[in-house]
């Protein structure tokens, strides 16, 4: 498919790339940032709702000696500017696409998600399958989690919880509340995807239940209801791929700085069975 090559806003030299790198995405200037080897496997990190590439950095620097990394910032969320009004999965994965061209990193690339992000990466296999080497889902969001989380609270606390979410996000810069405003579309949109491709998948189900889980209203059956879920997503996968699914009951949704060695671990085993094949 010819494409325009998307202009660098700052530029790169022949022999590499500057760690932080602007492009232009479809009218929009969008931070992305490279690090690692060159020559080593690409891996890219997407994060979840109005999460930026800073989200990433204990991750990035953890995987940098062996792994070519990228991050990036999607049009809205931190130093990016605001692109198109829609958010929706496939919208992100072009836009990722028009990045990953710029930073002249080629596919198949390990694709690494974490939460909703895990829906773009989910998206980007279906739509580019020859692109996608590996998937590394991170505490991934499922499509089935509110239509299933609904069927245990009352209609007044399903109303009290919708509220609280609803002002909450209010709160949230424009950007950040444009990708959560797409949840319920790419929630849809995944119970639509073709089976994947035949390709390696680690899983991380994050299933802590301490004080702040309950503080948020949280409780013992959402966190079993989290893992069954994640099971479910491990089980559609291509009959073909080497699925590994890991449940860790120490860490809740801030795994990424809070144990970014182990999403590293999901990385290097998504890597290790590749070269395997």
């Amino acid at each position: 498919m010819t494409r325009l090559l998307p202009l660098l806003l700052l530029a790169a030299s022949c022999s590499s790339v500057e760690p932080d790198v602007w492009v232009d995405v479809q009218g929009a200037r969008v931070h992305s940032r490279i690090i690692g080897p060159r020559f080593a496997p690409v891996v890219v990190l997407d994060g979840g709702a109005g999460q930026d590439l800073r989200a990433w950095s204990a991750v990035a620097e953890e995987l940098s000696k062996e792994a070519r990394v990228v991050t990036w910032s999607r049009p809205g969320l931190g130093s990016s500017e605001l692109g198109l009004v829609g958010r929706g999965s496939p919208r992100i994965v072009e836009e990722l696409r028009i990045v990953l061209e710029a930073l002249e990193v080629e596919p198949p690339y390990v694709l690494v998600g974490n939460a909703v992000g895990s829906f773009h990466v989910r998206a980007f296999a279906a739509m580019y399958r020859d692109e996608v080497a590996a998937m590394v889902l991170i505490d991934p969001s499922h499509e089935d989690w509110l239509k299933r989380l609904k069927l245990t609270r009352s209609t007044y606390e399903w109303r009290e919880m919708g509220d609280a979410f609803h002002k909450e996000v209010n709160l949230l810069p424009e950007g950040a509340r444009r990708e959560f405003a797409s949840l319920e579309e790419d929630s849809a949109r995944m119970t639509r995807l073709p089976t994947l491709p035949a390709i390696p998948v680690w899983i991380l189900s994050c299933t802590r239940f301490g004080a702040e889980e309950r503080a948020e209203g949280r409780r013992p059956e959402d966190i079993l209801l989290w893992d069954e879920l994640h099971r479910e997503l491990a089980s559609s996968m291509h009959p073909n791929s080497t699925v590994k699914h890991i449940t860790r009951s120490d860490l809740g949704g801030d795994v990424l700085s809070e144990s970014p060695e182990t999403v590293a671990e999901g990385v290097r085993w998504a890597i290790e069975e590749l070269r395997r094949r």
